[in-house]
C-alpha cells in the first residue's frame, strides 16, 4: 500500500433541499482514480463518504468529525480533501453545506477548512472543493465575498508553506452540474486520467488546474488555484509521453545540449521490422530512438521536415527548447 498519503472524499446529492445529480458521482469516480496510479500501484489511501438517497447522511456533525480524523496525527503525512455537494454563503462566510444545514448554520466553514490546513504538520495539504462559492476558502475574514450581493472586493488568502485549494468556482460564483457530473470535476477527472500529465507521467496541482482552467470561458464559472508551494505534489501518476529511461539517454546521443545530430541513409536502412526498436544496427536503432523524441516534441529539425527526408539528405536533427530541459535533468542526474 502507498504510505503517507491518505484522503476524505465527500459527495451528497441527497439534500432534503435543492437535491444534486452528481457530486455522488464525482465524488466516487475521482476516488476511484485517486486511489491507484495509472499502472495499478497503490496512491491515495481514501475514506469515503457519498450520500446518495438510502445513505447515512453527511451532517455537519459528521463531517467535522471526519476531518478531525483527518488532520489527526499528521506530521509527514500529505493530506488530500474533495468535497462535491452545495456550497453556500453566509453573513460569516462561505460553508460546505451539509444535510442537516439551517439558515445561518449551513455546515462546515471553508475557511474552518483553511484553519486545520495552516495549523497542520502534514507534509502536505491539497483542498478540492467542487461545489458554489468555493474559491472563497482561504479568503481573510472581513475580505470575504458578500453572501447578499457581489461587489469588488480585493480579498487576500494566507497559507502556509504547501497547503494548496483548487476550487470550482469563484467566491461570488455558482458552480454548475451537467449530466451526471459537475462541470468543474467532470475535466478533472480528464486530467487525472492522463491529460494533465507532463512527460514523465506526473500529475500536480499545478498542472492539473492549468488543464481544467482553459476548458472554462469568459461567460462561465471560473476554476481558482490557491497554493504556497515549494515542492508540487504528484496527485497522481499518469500515462507518461516518453519512457523515462530514454530521456535519461538523451546526453549520449547529444554531447551539448545544442548540438545537433547528423541523420544518414543508414539511419532510415531498410528490411527490418516496424516497431521493433531493438532489431537493426546501432544507426537504425539511434533514428527509433530520435523519432520517439520527436513525436513526444523534443528533437526538431529544419522547417520540422520529416525524419526520413533528413536522413536521406544527410540533415541534422536539434533538441528542442523541452528537449534542451530534459537533457539538463538527465545530465544532472535527476530524471
Amino acid at each position: 500500500m502507498a504510505s503517507g498519503r491518505r484522503g476524505l472524499v465527500v459527495g451528497i446529492d441527497a439534500y432534503s433541499f435543492d437535491a444534486l445529480t452528481g457530486c455522488v458521482a464525482d465524488a466516487t469516480a475521482l476516488g476511484d482514480i485517486l486511489a491507484t496510479n495509472d499502472d495499478g500501484s497503490p496512491n491515495w489511501q481514501l475514506e469515503r463518504r457519498i450520500a446518495a438517497a438510502g445513505d447515512s447522511p453527511v451532517t455537519r456533525e459528521s463531517l467535522r468529525n471526519d476531518l478531525a480524523q483527518l488532520f489527526k496525527n499528521a506530521k509527514d503525512m500529505d493530506l488530500l480533501f474533495f468535497f462535491a455537494g452545495h456550497g453556500g454563503q453566509t453573513l460569516w462566510g462561505a460553508d460546505l453545506v451539509t444535510q442537516d444545514a439551517t439558515e445561518n448554520s449551513l455546515g462546515v466553514s471553508m475557511n474552518d477548512l483553511v484553519t486545520l490546513a495552516n495549523d497542520s504538520p502534514a507534509r502536505s495539504v491539497t483542498l478540492i472543493l467542487d461545489c458554489c462559492f468555493s474559491g472563497d476558502t482561504g479568503a481573510l475574514p472581513g475580505l470575504q465575498a458578500a453572501a447578499t450581493a457581489e461587489p469588488f472586493r480585493l480579498t487576500k488568502t494566507v497559507l502556509r508553506e504547501n497547503v494548496t485549494i483548487m476550487a470550482a468556482s469563484r467566491g461570488t460564483e455558482t458552480s454548475a452540474e451537467t449530466d451526471g457530473h459537475g462541470d468543474f470535476t467532470r475535466v478533472l477527472l480528464d486530467g487525472l486520467s492522463g491529460g494533465a500529465t507532463d512527460h514523465r507521467g506526473n500529475i500536480t496541482a499545478l498542472s492539473l488546474y492549468g488543464f481544467v482552467s482553459n476548458v472554462f470561458d469568459d461567460w462561465q464559472q471560473r476554476p481558482v488555484l490557491k497554493a504556497n508551494v515549494t515542492q508540487p505534489l504528484v496527485l497522481r501518476v499518469g500515462p507518461p509521453w516518453l519512457d523515462v529511461a530514454l530521456l535519461r539517454q538523451l546526453p549520449e546521443h547529444f554531447a551539448e545540449s545544442d548540438a545537433r545530430v547528423q541523420l544518414t541513409p543508414d539511419h532510415e536502412g531498410t528490411g527490418r521490422p516496424l516497431a521493433r526498436t531493438e532489431d537493426g544496427t546501432t544507426a537504425q536503432q539511434q533514428f527509433d530512438y530520435m523519432g520517439r523524441l520527436r513525436n513526444a516534441n523534443l528533437v526538431t529539425t529544419e522547417g520540422r521536415r520529416d525524419h526520413y527526408w533528413v536522413a536521406m539528405e544527410s540533415g541534422y536533427v536539434e533538441l528542442t527548447p523541452l528537449g534542451r530541459y530534459f537533457w539538463g535533468l538527465a545530465g544532472r542526474g535527476v530524471l
